[in-house]
Parts: C-alpha cells; sequence; structure tokens
C-alpha cells in the first residue's frame, strides 16, 4: 500500500473539488518559498545566518513538492511539504532560540494543515511528529543538548513568522472551506436533480406498467376473440370443429399464460403452479377424465418458457385425450432455477411421430432435455438459458 495514499484523505467529491484543491496547494507551494526568502533575508540582515541557510531550504522542497503535484502525485506532494516544515521549524528553532514563539506558532499550524488534508492516520501521525519534535526542543534545552541562544534580535523574526504564517493559514483555511462549501452546494444541487428524474422514472415506470398490463389483456382478449370466431365457422359443422379442436386449445393455453400477467405487478413471469393447474383442470372437463393426479411445486417462469411448457403438456394431454388411457400422473419439481415436468402412465403407450416432432421441436424452444418411454414423458430444463 502506498505510505501516502494511506494517511491522506479520499479524494474530493467531484472532479471540480479536486481541480480546485489541486490549484490551491499549487499557490500554497508558491506561498510558502515567497515567505521563506523573506525570512531567510531577514535572518540574514540579523546576523542569524544558520537560521537563515536552513530556511532556504523550505523553497527547493517546495520546488519538488510541485514538480510531484504538476505530475498529478497530489498526496506524494503535501507528504512532502509537511515533513519539511516539521524538519525546518525544529532545525531553525534548535538554531536560533529554543523553542520560542515561532515553533510555538509553526507547529499547531502545521497540525491544523494536515487535519484538512489528511485523514485520522495521517492526523495522528503528524501530530506524533510535532511531539516529538517539541519534547526535542524543551528538553534539549533543559540538559544542554543544543546551547540556548538569547538573541534580543530573535524576536524580530518570531513577529515575522507569527504574522506570516497566521495570514498563509487564514488563506489556506478559507480557501478550503469555499471549496468544500460549494461542492456541498453541487451535490446538493446533484441530488436534487437525481430526486427529480427518480420521480420522472417512476412516473413512466408506472404508466409503461399499466401499459403492458392492457397490453397482456388485450392479447388474451383478443386470443379468445380468434377462439369465438372459430367456434362460430365451425358451428353445425361437427367435422371441421373436431380437426380444429386442438388448434382451439392451443389458443386457450396461450392466453391463459397472459392472464396471469394481467393481474400481477411482475410482468415477465408467471407463476407455473396455478397456471399448469387450471390447464390441467380445463383439459379434465372437456375430456370428462377425471383420475388425473397432480403434484405441483410452486415456482415462477419467464413467460415465454411458461407458455412454451404450457404449450407442451396441453399437446400431451390432448393425445392422451384421444386414448383408453384412465390414469394419469403430472408432476412438476422445481429446485431453485431447475424445473422437471413429468407425465406418467402404465397405459401411455407409443406417441404418434407427428406428436413427437412437434414436441421436440417446442422442447428445442424451451431448450430443454426431453425424454418420451412407454410409460412416461419427462422434461427438464432451466428457468435461465443455458450459457
Amino acid at each position: 500500500m502506498n505510505f501516502s495514499s494511506w494517511i491522506m484523505l479520499e479524494d474530493p467529491i467531484d472532479d471540480t473539488s479536486r481541480k480546485e484543491v489541486g490549484k490551491l496547494i499549487q499557490l500554497f507551494l508558491l506561498i510558502i518559498p515567497i515567505v521563506a526568502i523573506v525570512l531567510a533575508i531577514v535572518n540574514f540582515i540579523l546576523g542569524l545566518t544558520e537560521i537563515a541557510l536552513t530556511t532556504l531550504v523550505v523553497p527547493l522542497v517546495c520546488g519538488i513538492s510541485l514538480l510531484f503535484l504538476v505530475r498529478g502525485f497530489t498526496n506524494m506532494s503535501i507528504v512532502i511539504i509537511v515533513s519539511t516544515l516539521i524538519v525546518t521549524t525544529t532545525i531553525s528553532c534548535v538554531l536560533g532560540n529554543g523553542i520560542h514563539e515561532t515553533g510555538i506558532i509553526i507547529f499547531p499550524v502545521i497540525v491544523i494543515f494536515s487535519s484538512i488534508v489528511m485523514n485520522v492516520r495521517g492526523i495522528l501521525i503528524t501530530t506524533i511528529a510535532v511531539t516529538l519534535c517539541l519534547a526535542l526542543l524543551v528538553f534539549g534545552e533543559m540538559y544542554g543538548l543544543f546551547p540556548s541562544q538569547q538573541v534580543p534580535e530573535a524576536r524580530i523574526v518570531d513577529l515575522a513568522v507569527v504574522l506570516s504564517v497566521t495570514i498563509v493559514h487564514i488563506f489556506i483555511t478559507y480557501s478550503f472551506s469555499k471549496i468544500s462549501k460549494d461542492s456541498l452546494n453541487r451535490v446538493k444541487a446533484e441530488l436534487a436533480t437525481q430526486e427529480r428524474l427518480r420521480g420522472e422514472i417512476a412516473e413512466n415506470l408506472t404508466a409503461k406498467s399499466e401499459l403492458l398490463r392492457l397490453v397482456h389483456h388485450r392479447v388474451k382478449n383478443n386470443l379468445l376473440l380468434i377462439n369465438s370466431l372459430i367456434e362460430l365457422e365451425t358451428y353445425g359443422t361437427p367435422k371441421a370443429k373436431s380437426e380444429l379442436s386442438e388448434i382451439i386449445e392451443s389458443i386457450h393455453t396461450i392466453a391463459r399464460a397472459h392472464d396471469p400477467l394481467y393481474h400481477t405487478e411482475d410482468y415477465k413471469q408467471v407463476e407455473i403452479r396455478p397456471y399448469l393447474e387450471k390447464l390441467i383442470v380445463t383439459f379434465s372437463q372437456s375430456a370428462r377424465f377425471e383420475n388425473v393426479k397432480s403434484d405441483l411445486q410452486d415456482g415462477l417462469l419467464f413467460h415465454e418458457k411458461a407458455l412454451l411448457l404450457g404449450i407442451i403438456l396441453q399437446k400431451i394431454l390432448n393425445r392422451i385425450g384421444t386414448s383408453d388411457i384412465t390414469k394419469i400422473q403430472i408432476s412438476l419439481k422445481v429446485k431453485k432455477d431447475d424445473f422437471k415436468l413429468e407425465v406418467s402412465s402404465r397405459e401411455l403407450g407409443d406417441f404418434p411421430q407427428s406428436h413427437k416432432s412437434l414436441i421436440k421441436l417446442l422442447a428445442e424452444q424451451l431448450e430443454a432435455k426431453l425424454t418420451i418411454k412407454p410409460t412416461k414423458i419427462v422434461i427438464s430444463f432451466r428457468s435461465e438459458a443455458a450459457d
């Protein structure tokens, strides 16, 4: 893990804030060298050559930090400048006048600055470093690790440092506050826009859902109308009606698949158990067939697959209805996405080739595995399309 990323705050809320923070840091890295050079000149004039030379290190480090910043390494740039401020302040205090006003004002400002741009870990590390440096100054002067130079002229330097650091700190704090406020206003505006769009989407979704519901209802009614027309056309002609009976039943099966979609909030999936139960009951009544046992589990199927499964079952039952079979067992087992429909009877016998071909074609569209045996027919498939 990159250390600078580990201690720095996450990226600003948006790209605009990120750019503004980058410009502010660039300005900060240009102001600090100017202040450092002015302080170095003042120290040279007062004869504090060592402090002046130490202060001149700051512009060099700021230049390196600016180079990192321009190349996109914002975190590394801030880490370098904070570290440099701590080190140069400590050295200046050691070379100047022990722990004087310069250190007292600069060290807290460094911690405050870190609280603006660093996360909790970064603030903690900065605070520990500042505390150790202050301890070095206090105990170093107390136990004679470095001489205490009581230079009256150093008070002028202290005053210049205090004023310049205070002004820079006020400017930086104000700028960060303005960036945060502008960012917050942008976020509020974005949230308001999103809320308005969500309302519009909800209204459109409601309208489209109602339209889709009506479409399914119209499809069902139109299919039933087609059946009624066929029955009217074949009225009084039993032979034609008998030949078209299977087509009429197929249309009924398709219409039943649209009916549950009109009464539900989910316009894509069908509850397969009540759909197949209605189909079986209709078959039993129309064929006057009472000895049908069904064991159907609950499950949801997409409309297209439910429709294909219903037509397959309807074709099987129509074939059974024309035979002498007296007992039928129909079961549907559902396990997660796996569906298994089984129609069995001891008297099932062999299906005509035309029925077999039609059922196989429908099973292929269902992407199902079809097994036809003398005593049972098994259709196994997944509720979702195979990968």
